[in-house]
């Protein structure tokens, strides 16, 4: 009786990008044969599937965080009268993916 193999953890966001930017390089410049290609887009397809859940989640924390944050009182906000800059706001192709009808994240 074969022995089971030992289950595969999930990869991390970093090492799943990193596998799909493996994969694309290998079909941008392989012809390879139609199985190996199934195999390479199924791969793919999976990791952009756990991708897309990590990046989720961490929205998701992100946002309870921020509303935590709004719900507590402001106790140890900076002296308007300082000179301090506004952060910056990213770029609105950062949010493709899961923008809202509005087309902006709240936060």
């Amino acid at each position: 009786m074969p022995a089971k193999k030992a289950a595969k953890s999930k990869p991390s966001f970093t090492e799943a990008r990193a596998r799909l930017d493996e994969l694309l390089d290998e079909l941008e410049r392989e012809a390879g044969d139609v199985d190996q290609l199934a195999a390479r887009i199924k791969e793919a397809s999976e990791l952009i599937r756990l991708c897309r859940e990590r990046l989720s989640a961490a929205r998701q924390e992100v946002r309870e965080v921020v509303a935590e944050l709004a719900a507590q009182p402001d106790e140890q906000a900076p002296d308007a009268s300082e000179n301090s800059e506004p952060l910056p706001e990213p770029p609105p192709e950062a949010y493709e993916d899961d923008a809202p009808a509005g087309g902006t994240l709240p936060f």
